[in-house]
């Protein structure tokens, strides 16, 4: 998870008691959920925002932006 969202130990924490009590309060799956409650955060940081783009594509877009917002000040760019 080093670009992507980091999860907190607490919010990993959090999501598994969730999912405990989700199963009714039984003894004996916390490190299921623990796992599963990991999985879900690393899944729902992954899922693509609509309208932002990302990738390779995203990053020439900032990078065409930016210059675009140069050039828009009445500063053009001479390469």
């Amino acid at each position: 998870m080093s670009e992507r969202t980091s999860h907190t130990k607490d919010q990993v924490e959090r999501r598994a008691y969730e999912l405990y009590l989700e199963r009714g309060c039984g003894d004996g799956q916390d490190l299921a959920d623990w796992f599963a409650a990991e999985r879900e955060l690393m899944e729902f940081s992954q899922r693509p925002v609509p309208g932002v783009p990302r990738g390779r594509a995203a990053a020439a877009g900032q990078r065409a932006t930016a210059s675009i917002g140069r050039v828009g000040r009445g500063k053009a760019l001479v390469h």
